[in-house]
């Protein structure tokens, strides 16, 4: 059951200031009908239908129209079956059908491509034209007076207008976003490159300690010189691996992620930092390791970057959390990590939020090596995430 509400109120967001205000200029409308009688508040009844409409555009832009069209039909018919007269100001409409017409001329506009948003707004104004040509309206409304079609034109370009206005709005915040996106992706490549150099760095270092040995006792015992060549050629192979790795991720897709300049190279020991430091900010994590082989240096530093980063978002996100869970294991060459808690922050989305581009810094980097990424709520309380990374190979 509280599922279905959490379900429920998620669909309706946003809805209820729109239909609140409909509310209200129903009931002023309401208002003015008694004076003119319950014949003609009758016959006014099925516009309360367009209204509903009108607030379902914010889902369903097209659908709206065309309903809202057929609404004006259904209120035309019926007003004219009772023989009442219905009030027009502005246009052949009531005031509340042509406050609703406008919001959905507005909202369609914004919304959908050129094509779907001008036939809608044509549905709307054949309906409009017929109600023009065949209510009876208080005051006369005629489609040959420049003074009634005037204004009503007005109004039609004010909402196309409006919707063009809020559309350029959201083109300009999409590149915005876009850019944004794409400085996050510049730091995260730049954020592997450090790491491949320091990974190569590591084996490359222990190649020319193993050839200098060897060259040493090259003269004196070439045997020993032969023995240590095994060892050479394992850490070069293991350089070239790790260099494929992240390399590969270093294409035109990469995204961000924070600084890791803390890793060392036991994982277990930098996931155990990172999660003291967060009890010590009051985050009440419960730390779960099984790690019973090495984890390759690029894999765990990626592996404490999604700690930290999951950390981070807990701390900012996840209100009233008393219980948060770092789980990480390895099966079947692959490490595996969850993080998950039980806060009651709502789950949004992070481009434009309070946050950052930290969930896509972290799927980025995960699938980039290989990996499995997702994120997302747990049900009705809480946020996990679940990543999986290939201990060896799995680059693309």
């Amino acid at each position: 059951m509280d599922g279905l509400l959490a379900r429920g109120r998620a669909r309706t967001q946003g809805l209820w200031p729109v239909a609140g205000l409909f509310a209200v200029v129903l009931a002023f409308e309401v208002a003015l009908f008694r004076y003119e009688g319950y014949r003609a508040l009758f016959a006014w009844a099925p516009t309360a239908l367009t209204c509903v409409f009108a607030v379902l555009s914010l889902r369903k832009p097209v659908a709206a129209a065309i309903g809202a069209a057929g609404s004006v039909l259904l209120t035309t018919w019926w007003a004219n079956l009772l023989g009442a007269d219905t009030m027009a100001y502005f246009s052949p409409l009531s005031p509340t059908e042509t406050l609703a017409c406008m919001m959905i001329t507005a909202v369609v506009v914004r919304q959908r491509p050129g094509e779907q948003s001008a036939v809608s707004v044509a549905v709307m104004v054949a309906a409009a034209v017929y109600a023009a040509t065949t209510r009876d309206t208080t005051p006369s409304y005629s489609v040959v007076d420049p003074a009634t079609v005037f204004p009503t034109a007005m109004l039609l370009a004010l909402a196309v207008g409006t919707g063009l206005y809020f559309r350029a709005r959201d083109e300009d915040r999409e590149r915005s976003i876009h850019v944004a996106v794409s400085a996050a992706q510049q730091e995260e490549r730049i954020a592997l490159a450090r790491e491949l150099h320091d990974v190569v760095a590591h084996h490359v270092t222990g190649i020319v300690v193993q050839a200098q040995a060897a060259l040493t006792v090259a003269d004196a015992d070439p045997l020993a010189a032969h023995r240590l060549l095994p060892g050479i050629a394992r850490s070069g192979s293991d350089a070239l691996t790790a260099m494929r790795r992240l390399v590969g991720t270093l294409r035109d897709e990469g995204s961000r992620v924070g600084s890791a300049d803390v890793a060392t190279t036991d994982l277990e020991a930098d996931v155990r930092a990172v999660v003291e430091q967060a009890r010590e900010f009051g985050t009440p994590v419960r730390l779960a390791m099984a790690l019973p082989r090495p984890v390759p240096p690029e894999v765990a530093r990626s592996i404490l970057r999604l700690v930290q980063e999951s950390l981070t978002n807990v701390q900012k996100h996840a209100r009233d959390a008393t219980a948060v869970g770092v789980e990480l294991s390895t099966s079947d060459g692959n490490v595996r990590l969850r993080v998950h808690d039980d806060g009651t922050g709502l789950p949004v989305e992070p481009v434009g939020g309070s946050g950052g581009y930290g969930l896509i810094g972290m799927r980025e980097r995960v699938e980039l090596l290989g990996g499995l990424f997702s994120a997302g709520p747990t049900g009705v309380r809480g946020w996990q995430v679940l990543a999986e990374l290939p201990v060896e190979g799995g680059a693309r």
